[in-house]
């Protein structure tokens, strides 16, 4: 082995190394997720808006509002709004027939532009009247005691709740909407929730928000006047780092769950990697400097650990890939130009970074099919088992995703996500859910 490889090598080790140390409390976290989160009962029912942007969603928003007609918290304690972009759309008039008041915004350019409409219409419409407005977005499902368990997770006196995503696809038309890819994408569910924001919830520190079955209460709505966060196409990864700003509280409550849709191809569910990697990178960009710039108190140092935490995970897996790529180059170039035996110890080399990077997601793919592995039971067991195998390569195209979003500083487009067709209702919740 020569001076330069050694060299190289060594670098490689002692930066994935420090990577894996600085991310240790993350790992730390997952133990967690095999504990039983505490049921809040709340004192009062409180009322409440469930705000549903649905821009050219009438194929996925039936399902969505025949779930908002099954909620057991009493209908009276809660209204749904619906904000589309053409005033024509026919989701107006189901929104309408179930219930529900719709709005049209025909310059909305993303989500959040449609969200800060509706919010800005109800505080001046009817000032004070909600106690909590919980997004959802059109190709979600509610589980039936979703509103009631939302109003038990605001007994935790925190600013914003987030319920739990379980996939949809696995619940739904199971024959046509199920896809390896889908299924690999559903994993990152258990990840944000369950490995992720029940340690956090615990500790009160702020969690990874996600735009999806989350609450805001009524008070931060009216102080933030609206949806402020429209920068990027991640509004949901700016609330974040604003929660870690301002000191606003997070909490998860697994007990409240929604069914979220995975794409069936995965062409689709690139589209929404892309999206979000572009969305998370630049909102970092966008709020580095103030993070960065806040009281260095225990608290605040703790929520931006973990609000960054991604960022030493990007090192470790960056840095396997780039040694991998530089072993195998460096064992063709000693093939060709040399002819030294050494060429297939480089390759060696290569192929043992890519076998650690493929081994850390399977362990972690493991560990999450095990935490949720009473809502994975509803597929086969060799569904779950191709997940836990192919999950690992399917987190592994993260890598070119995020070098290609850190080289481009481009904002990613607001692109339609092609959706599936579901038809059958939900199966029933797990067992112990209830």
């Amino acid at each position: 082995m020569d001076r330069i490889f050694y060299d190289v090598t060594a670098a490689a080790v002692l930066l994935c190394g420090l990577a894996l140390l600085f991310y240790a409390p993350r790992l730390y976290a997952w133990l967690f997720a095999a504990t039983r989160q505490e049921k809040l009962v709340a004192v009062k029912n409180r009322k409440l808006a469930i705000v549903i942007p649905a821009r050219n969603e009438i194929k996925a928003i039936p399902l969505l509002l025949d779930s908002i007609g099954r909620q057991t918290y009493p209908r009276a304690d809660f209204d749904f709004f619906v904000i589309v972009k053409d005033p024509a759309d026919p989701v107006i008039a189901l929104a309408e027939a179930a219930g529900g008041t719709a709005y049209a915004l025909a310059a909305q350019t993303c989500k959040g532009d449609a969200l800060d409409y509706c919010l800005k219409r109800i505080l001046a419409d009817k000032p004070g009247a909600y106690d909590g407005f919980m997004i959802v977005d059109a190709d979600c499902v509610l589980d039936d005691r979703c509103m009631e368990e939302m109003n038990n997770a605001l007994e935790s006196g925190r600013d914003i709740v987030q319920a739990k995503k379980i996939v949809k696809n696995y619940y739904y038309d199971k024959k046509k909407t199920w896809s390896l890819s889908g299924g690999c994408n559903g994993v990152i569910w258990t990840i944000i929730d369950e490995l992720g924001n029940r340690f956090k919830s615990d500790r009160n520190i702020t969690n990874m928000t996600i735009g999806t079955g989350i609450m805001l209460s009524g008070a931060l709505v009216k102080k933030l006047g609206g949806w402020p966060y429209r920068a990027t196409l991640t509004e949901d990864i700016e609330l974040m780092y604003d929660c870690v700003i301002h000191d606003y509280t997070t909490f998860y409550y697994s007990h409240a769950q929604i069914y979220v849709e995975e794409a069936v191809k995965h062409s689709s569910t690139n589209k929404r990697r892309n999206r979000w990697l572009n969305g998370i990178i630049n909102s970092l960009r966008l709020y580095r400097r103030k993070l960065w710039g806040l009281p260095k108190t225990k608290r605040n140092l703790a929520n931006m650990y973990y609000s960054v935490a991604l960022e030493p995970a990007f090192v470790y897996v960056g840095g396997l890939a780039a040694y991998a790529l530089f072993s195998a180059v460096y064992a063709l170039k000693t093939l060709i130009f040399h002819g030294d035996k050494l060429w297939f110890t480089y390759l060696i080399f290569s192929l043992s970074a890519l076998g650690v990077m493929y081994l850390s997601f399977f362990v972690m793919t493991a560990w999450c099919l095990w935490v949720d592995r009473k809502y994975y039971k509803a597929i086969s067991f060799w569904k779950r088992l191709a997940i836990a195998f192919v999950h690992p390569l399917f987190y592994a195209e993260y890598v070119w995703i995020i070098g290609k979003h850190l080289l481009i500083r481009k904002p990613a487009a607001w692109k339609v996500i092609e959706r599936a067709n579901f038809s059958e209702r939900v199966a029933e919740r797990p067992a112990g859910d209830k």
